[in-house]
């Protein structure tokens, strides 16, 4: 056989392999999109209920209407304002926390007062930063108003054992919470 009929059947057995593998790989694209189609709607479902719940748990209203266009919506970490019936705020936030975004809720009363702190989602290290979802660590928070700090930066927030990047993020959660509110409380009184 000629060097010239081994190269085109080389060639042709790559070739081969290559449409294979390339119908393999669109078939499993193709099926994993319809199993995102499928579920998407779910998790959305899912994921609107966790925060719903986590609204409730800190400030607990008939209704929380969206509050968009003022200038607490602009405080950094702030991702989203809700009225919660009138007696307050429910202000969602995203700390930066060792393991990723930490969503959180973090209720605010008219007065400027934390109502409740909950962690909606985080990945942070399984027993150590993943303790900031116990209520021991959260209720620290309320009642504080202003501002708040741990208590090796002079405040009155004890840190997670072992989690204090984490401890940190939820801190700066809250206080990212604390000045959204005051802006809103600022706005109404003018």
């Amino acid at each position: 056989m000629t060097e010239e009929k081994k190269d085109f059947r080389l060639n042709w057995a790559t070739l081969k392999l290559a449409v294979i593998l390339f119908a393999f790989a669109a078939v499993v694209a193709v099926a994993l999109g319809l199993v995102n189609k499928i579920t998407s709607e779910r998790i959305a479902a899912f994921e609107a209920e966790k925060t719903a719940a986590a609204m409730r748990e800190v400030l607990p209203a008939e209704s929380y209407t969206p509050v968009e266009g003022s200038a607490a919506s602009k405080v950094e970490l702030v991702k989203e304002i809700y009225d919660a019936g009138g007696s307050g705020w429910v202000i969602m936030v995203t700390p930066s926390g060792f393991g990723g975004e930490i969503e959180m809720a973090v209720g605010v009363d008219k007065s400027g007062a934390v109502t409740g702190v909950s962690i909606v989602s985080m990945s942070e290290t399984s027993g150590l930063g993943a303790n900031a979802k116990r209520e021991s660590f959260r209720s620290q928070y309320t009642g504080k108003g202003g501002s708040v700090a741990l208590r090796k930066q002079g405040g009155e927030i004890d840190a997670l054992t072992g989690a204090t990047v984490t401890s940190t993020a939820v801190t700066k959660g809250v206080n990212a919470a604390l000045a959204a509110a005051n802006e809103l409380i600022r706005g109404a009184g003018a």
